[in-house]
C-alpha cells in the first residue's frame, strides 16, 4: 500500500513470501491492496532476479533470520544475496533494507561497484548483531484499521516512502534519508517501549515470586498443579517482558556514498 502511494506502478512490485499456506497469505496482501499480485517465493527470487530489465530495484526483506543469515528453505546467506544482486545484467542500483533479526551479518560485504558488475549495492539494516525489535501496531489500510506485530524500523521505512522528509536539508530525498528517518523514529519507538516495559517487568517479576512460593506450598495434587501452571505462564511473561526490556538495536547502512545521491 506504501509503495502504491507512493506511487510505484504495481506492474513493478514483485512479492517473494515463503510458506504452505498461500491462499492465507494472498488474503492478507489483499489487506493492503486493490491489485492482484502473483506471489512467488524466495527461491524464485534467484531465477527472477537474472531476468529483470530494470535499472534500480529496492527490496525489504522481513521474517526470521539467525547466524547464518536470512532463513528460508533454502537458508538465504549473505553472499547468495550479494552474488545475486552483482550478476543481474541490467541493474545498476540495488537497495536492500533488511529488518530480520541479526541483520548485522550482511555487513562488510563488497558491495561496491566493479570492473565485473557495475551495479552498486546499498544495504540497510535494521539492526546489528541482535535481535530485530518488532512491537504492536495499528495502521489504516484501505480503510480498515488492523493492528498487527510490525518490525519497527521497516515500519518507518516504509511511511517514509509514502511521505518523504528532507531529513539533511539538502532539498532532496535521498535513500540516507530514508534511513536516517527510519532509524531516528525505530530507536525512539525502543525507547518509549522500554519505558512502560520496565514496569511491566518489575509487575511480572513480583507475580513470579509470589506464583513459586504458592507453587512450593503444601496442597492436594490437583492444587499443586494449578500452581505450577500458574507458576509456568508467570515466568514466559517476565521472560517476554525481560526479551523486549534487553533488546538492542541499534541500525547502519553499507555503501553509504551512493545512498546520498539517489534520489526517490
Amino acid at each position: 500500500m506504501c509503495l502504491e502511494n507512493a506511487g510505484v506502478d504495481p506492474s513493478d512490485i514483485f512479492i517473494y513470501i515463503d510458506g504452505q499456506k498461500r491462499a492465507d497469505i494472498e488474503s492478507k496482501v489483499s489487506m493492503g491492496t486493490n491489485n492482484t499480485y502473483n506471489i512467488r517465493t524466495s527461491a524464485d527470487f534467484f531465477s527472477d532476479i537474472q531476468t529483470y530489465s530494470h535499472d534500480n530495484l529496492v527490496m525489504f526483506v522481513t521474517g526470521h533470520g539467525g547466524l547464518e543469515g536470512i532463513d528460508a528453505s533454502p537458508g538465504i546467506t549473505p553472499h547468495k544475496l550479494v552474488d545475486a544482486l552483482k550478476s543481474s545484467p541490467d541493474l545498476q542500483n540495488s537497495i536492500v533494507y533488511l529488518g530480520q533479526c541479526f541483520a548485522g551479518t550482511f555487513n562488510y560485504m563488497p558491495v561496491g561497484s566493479t570492473k565485473e558488475s557495475s551495479n552498486s549495492v546499498i544495504l540497510v539494516g535494521a539492526t546489528g548483531l541482535h535481535p530485530s525489535l518488532s512491537l504492536s501496531t495499528s495502521e489504516n489500510l484501505q480503510g480498515n484499521n488492523l493492528r498487527w506485530s510490525a518490525n519497527v524500523f521497516l515500519l518507518h521505512a516504509f511511511k517514509w516512502f509514502s511521505t518523504p522528509k528532507d531529513m539533511d536539508g539538502d532539498g532532496k530525498h535521498t535513500i540516507m534519508d530514508s534511513y536516517k528517518y527510519a532509524g531516528v523514529l525505530s530507536n525512539s519507538s525502543q525507547v518509549s517501549t522500554k519505558a512502560q516495559t520496565f514496569v511491566d517487568l518489575i509487575g511480572s517479576y513480583q507475580e513470579l515470586i509470589q506464583a513459586a512460593n504458592a507453587a512450593r506450598s503444601t496442597g492436594t495434587p490437583l492444587q499443586r498443579m494449578q500452581w505450577d501452571l500458574e507458576a509456568k505462564a508467570k515466568r514466559q511473561n517476565y521472560s517476554e517482558a525481560c526479551s523486549i526490556h534487553n533488546v538492542h538495536q541499534e541500525c547502519w547502512i553499507l555503501n553509504s556514498i551512493p545512498a546520498q545521491s539517489i534520489e526517490l
